[in-house]
């Protein structure tokens, strides 16, 4: 999570604080919005410890013949993954 709110503070020019509470809401947003279960996955994610998560959810999505295509590889680039 530390590196989405480098990442806000940066890219937006927010403050630590401001930063932290956006991230705060849009993972309280998504966690309401989520099946019971994944809203933990998802901070687990963002808080780096995603015990392979992300690779699950790639083989589900499918990738292309690079293994970096479809849904799986957009997902994997945007959670930090190769």
């Amino acid at each position: 999570m530390d590196d989405l709110i480098k990442a806000l503070m940066e890219q937006l020019d927010l403050d630590e604080e401001i930063a932290q509470q956006a991230v705060e809401t849009v993972l309280a947003f998504l966690k309401d919005k989520l099946p019971a279960g994944l809203g933990d996955q998802l901070e687990n994610i963002l808080d780096g410890a995603d015990d392979g998560i992300v690779d699950q959810l790639s083989g589900l999505f499918g990738e292309g013949g690079n293994g970096e295509g479809g849904l799986g590889g957009m997902l994997g680039g945007l959670l930090g993954k190769k």
